[in-house]
């Protein structure tokens, strides 16, 4: 059995669709899109957004330094102390092998 075949409203009129684009002032959306974007750039530019940003992150970076000096001395504090301990440690385990002899002896 033959398919029918689906005639369209162009085959039909034998004539084409013709869309047109709107615009304004002669510009297109896509234009409108571009102009606003460099507007936008412009206006941060003026406003100095790029040097307030920078400057900031100069200062994240300025307080993340000091934080990294301060954990630099903290660690080298806590390792001295652990040396500390360690020595106080040995010491004790002598005294107690020395108590423990002499107990031994007695």
């Amino acid at each position: 059995m033959a398919e029918p075949h689906a005639i369209t409203l162009a085959e039909a009129k034998g004539t084409t669709e013709l869309h047109v684009e709107p615009s304004a002032l002669g510009i297109t959306a896509a234009g409108w899109v571009a102009l606003s974007m460099l507007f936008v750039i412009g206006l941060m530019l003026w406003k100095k957004v790029p040097q307030l940003i920078a400057g900031m992150l100069d200062t994240r970076i300025a307080t993340i330094r000091t934080q990294l000096d301060e954990a630099a001395q903290l660690r080298g504090e806590a390792e001295r102390l652990l040396a500390e301990a360690k020595a106080r440690s040995a010491a004790s385990a002598g005294d107690a092998a020395a108590i423990v002899a002499h107990a031994e002896a007695e």
